[in-house]
């Protein structure tokens, strides 16, 4: 008897054979449709279409009567709810607001991978309005990675319990889910991420030129600021007989570098100065400028005493220092300080 069941001619055997078979096709189409659809997750360019991905593929391998997606963020808000068969509209506003208190609940309770029985959901008080056409039992998965942190959750719902290959497969999807939906938050992820747009590097690009090249465009500046002495010379240079600390708002100071030549008009007498040194305009943005000046000619030979205006002549200055002027005036007097007039 033994022998007739084992021969190679047995129906006995062959029939082994065939549930065999049969029992790993079932598992096979399974694993495959997972690939499949986690093949799918690189293609997607967007949540709301990974979530309808998601709620119409999953049956493929796991039957369910009713699957919720959602995502979440770090502080618990719960977006893009999306329910197999349930299409967004008016009519549907109901069904998604029992979706949405569903995922809100999920994401507070800090369950993993879990089976929901019919007590864990009739103990609470905001699913009391549970539709009678869906079942109270299912599969939670929730949408974790590698550094643990929930980016939503999926709810397969049907009354049969799940076997525990099952189980594996969908904390596998889930894992593959959670990863996407990390990949299109920052935006490296899907078909939009993949577009290059020609045009905005183009005008990028552009943009980038004329900013470079406004610091190599000299701007002639022959321009009256206002001015006055400092009242202490600078530690670093004592001043010599002929010469003179100033102190001018950078505003109007963009142009003075050493070689600067000045005029200055004081009592109808006019006094001409060179430019000796002058503090670095990183600086000067928050505070007045110090230059040190030498006197080049007067009547009398002598700095003048005392003035408030001064003339900065014959002077070039990169054209993005020269545009850089109405800023600074407004951040000083943002901050407070005088800019003169």
């Amino acid at each position: 008897m033994t022998q007739e069941i084992h021969e190679p001619g047995s129906n006995d055997a062959h029939a082994a054979y065939a549930t065999a078979d049969r029992q790993d096709s079932v598992g096979m189409r399974a694993l495959a449709g997972l690939f499949l659809l986690e093949h799918e997750f690189r293609r997607v360019p967007d949540q709301p279409q990974l979530a309808r991905l998601i709620v119409n593929r999953l049956n493929r391998f796991a039957p369910y009567d009713c699957a919720v997606f959602w995502t979440c963020s770090r502080a618990g808000r719960i977006y893009n709810v999306t329910i197999s068969g349930v299409e967004p509209g008016k009519d549907a506003r109901q069904i998604l607001t029992w979706g949405t208190q569903v995922a809100r609940w999920l994401a507070r309770s800090g369950l993993g991978n879990a089976q929901i029985q019919p007590d864990m959901i009739d103990a609470q008080k905001k699913l009391t309005d549970w539709p009678s056409n869906i079942a109270k039992s299912g599969l939670y998965v929730p949408l974790t990675g590698h550094d643990a942190r929930l980016r939503g959750g999926i709810l397969l719902l049907r009354a049969a319990p799940w076997a525990q290959p099952v189980r594996v497969m969908m904390d596998q999807l889930g894992e593959a889910a959670a990863y996407t939906v990390r990949a299109l938050e920052l935006g490296v992820h899907g078909r939009k991420s993949r577009r290059v747009s020609w045009v905005g590097l183009a005008s990028a690009a552009a943009l980038l030129a004329v900013l470079v090249g406004s610091f190599f465009i000299p701007m002639p500046v022959n321009v009256d600021v206002p001015a006055r002495l400092a009242m202490a010379p600078p530690t670093d240079a004592p001043p010599g007989p002929a010469q003179i600390d100033l102190l001018v708002p950078p505003a109007g100071a963009m142009a003075l570098s050493p070689g600067t030549r000045l005029r200055i008009r004081h009592l109808n007498v006019d006094y001409e100065l060179e430019v000796e040194h002058v503090t670095n305009w990183l600086v000067g943005i928050f505070d007045d400028r110090k230059v040190r000046a030498r006197l080049v000619s007067s009547p009398d030979g002598l700095a003048p005493p005392a003035f408030d205006r001064l003339t900065i002549e014959n002077a070039h200055t990169p054209l993005a220092f020269y545009m850089m002027r109405g800023p600074v005036r407004s951040m000083r007097d943002y901050l407070g300080l005088p800019n003169g007039r």
